[in-house]
């Protein structure tokens, strides 16, 4: 089944689309993976330490409830602290606050300031549930701690229990402190727990970017809350342009499509409109005309040539269908742009020289394609041709060529003396067979042989080569026994 030439011009266009379309669809789907894969490390890394700061203050909540119950059966502070402070490492100190005081302690040093402070400031009507005071730097120990707060409603007073937070701050930096993440925690007043940068102070970090650099890395910022909002965790994961290359990916690839599609929209539009503007036109017209006639779509792709076109051209190309003007002449920077009017080309093809004009097909102001007329030198041959002929007959020899087939192709008039029957399409056969038989056998020679066709008359036999070597014809001189060989 014969393909059209619309066919032939979009279908690899249509073809490349498809795949690039294909690819793009992978791609996002492929970029969308790996994001999810992404996210979701990250969201574990996230959750692992949420869950770590979880369990820490819930302990808090734990050993200061059953500090409250157990003190109940056991009034002396300091030996229950002792007692216990093997079991809750973690413990700094136990306090009974009351009437803005501090009423006890459990250890033997100077009561912290920050203790004395919520003394002063809650009272145990104050105070239904656990309460986390913050975090402070306790003047005994010299450690950081958190001090809880509850009611002790049969003593009306209040519990303060402190804690050392190098535990927590010692978690956090084994397992979320590395080169690809770091971790950051305050509390509920947005005081330093930890702090991974060691060159920049806590302070001057803006709890609402969402971005941070250090040592010339870019961190992402993700937060979170633990403890019921008590503690908030800084995530600081080192950005890996990963949205960024995944962008750049995708419009270019959406670049590379639309370019596609424009080129087939071209190729599409170029064909149909030239072809609807000929459309009432008979094509074949054109094969009874000399010169060569091209006509192109805008895209400079051949939609028609005649058989002249396609007879100039045989040696460039088996057909002229469906391929771009540039394959046939070369450099096609001199042809007309829009706006512009026809103009002559000179076009260099083997051993000759043939002009071409070509034109733009404009209709209501828009260009549709082109047309190329190659003008052959049919004229300037045929005057060629006449004086050749009237040389030949001038010669003192006879002078007979006999073409590839066998066949009389020209003869003079002198060796029309000589030989009968020297009429053009004459076989050589009927003039003479034995110069037949002669001509046959010397086909490849390649060389001029005399042979003597009557005691009166010689000949000197020279086969004919085109320029690709292949055998054109013979050429025969006649000659009388007066006649030296080679005259």
């Amino acid at each position: 089944m014969r393909q059209s030439p619309l066919f032939k011009s979009i279908f690899p266009t249509f073809v490349t689309i498809f795949f690039l379309s294909i690819f793009i669809l992978f791609g996002i789907m492929e970029f969308r993976h790996t994001n999810n894969v992404i996210n979701r490390y990250e969201s574990g890394i996230v959750q692992m330490a949420v869950n770590k700061t979880n369990n820490f203050h819930e302990h808090l909540k734990t050993v200061t409830i059953s500090i409250a119950g157990m003190l109940d059966h056991q009034p002396d502070m300091q030996r229950f602290f002792y007692d216990n402070i093997y079991f809750v490492p973690d413990l700094v100190n136990i306090y009974m606050l009351k009437d803005g005081k501090i009423l006890s302690s459990a250890s033997n040093l100077t009561p912290d300031q920050f203790v004395i402070s919520l003394a002063k400031q809650f009272e145990p009507q104050k105070i239904s549930d656990i309460y986390y005071a913050g975090i402070h730097l306790d003047s005994s120990s010299k450690n950081e701690a958190i001090t809880t707060l509850y009611p002790l409603k049969n003593k009306n007073a209040t519990l303060a229990v402190s804690f050392r937070l190098d535990r927590l701050q010692n978690e956090l930096i084994q397992g979320f402190i590395n080169q690809n993440y770091r971790v950051a925690v305050f509390d509920a007043a947005n005081r330093p727990v930890l702090w991974p940068f060691e060159k920049v102070k806590a302070a001057s970090f803006d709890l609402q970017q969402d971005t941070f650099y250090y040592d010339n890395k870019k961190y992402r910022i993700v937060m979170s809350e633990a403890g019921d909002g008590f503690w908030k965790l800084y995530f600081f994961f080192e950005a890996n342009n990963f949205e960024l290359y995944r962008a750049i990916t995708v419009l270019l690839l959406v670049f590379a499509l639309y370019v596609c599609l424009y080129e087939l929209l071209v190729e599409f539009w170029g064909v149909n409109t030239a072809k609807t503007y000929f459309e009432n036109i008979d094509f074949a017209i054109f094969n009874q005309i000399n010169e060569g006639v091209i006509i192109a779509n805008n895209s400079g792709r051949i939609l028609f040539a005649n058989e002249a076109a396609h007879h100039i051209f045989a040696d460039r190309k088996n057909t002229l269908r469906n391929i771009k003007l540039k394959e046939l002449f070369g450099n096609t920077d001199e042809l007309p742009k829009e706006n512009e009017g026809s103009t002559t080309l000179t076009l260099k093809f083997r051993d000759k020289l043939l002009k071409a004009i070509h034109s733009p097909i404009i209709k209501n102001n828009k260009i549709l394609g082109s047309l190329t007329v190659i003008r052959t030198s049919n004229q300037d041959s045929a005057f060629y041709y006449q004086i050749l002929d009237k040389l030949i007959d001038a010669l003192p020899q006879g002078i007979v060529f006999v073409n590839k087939n066998h066949e009389i192709a020209l003869a003079n008039l002198i060796a029309k003396c000589y030989l009968n029957n020297l009429v053009p399409g004459t076989s050589i056969e009927v003039v003479d067979r034995n110069l037949a038989a002669f001509i046959y056998n010397q086909i490849d020679s390649r060389t001029t042989h005399r042979l003597s066709l009557s005691d009166s008359l010689n000949c000197e036999v020279t086969p004919v080569y085109d320029d690709d070597g292949i055998y054109a014809g013979t050429l025969i001189m006649l000659l009388n026994n007066s006649q030296p060989f080679g005259s």
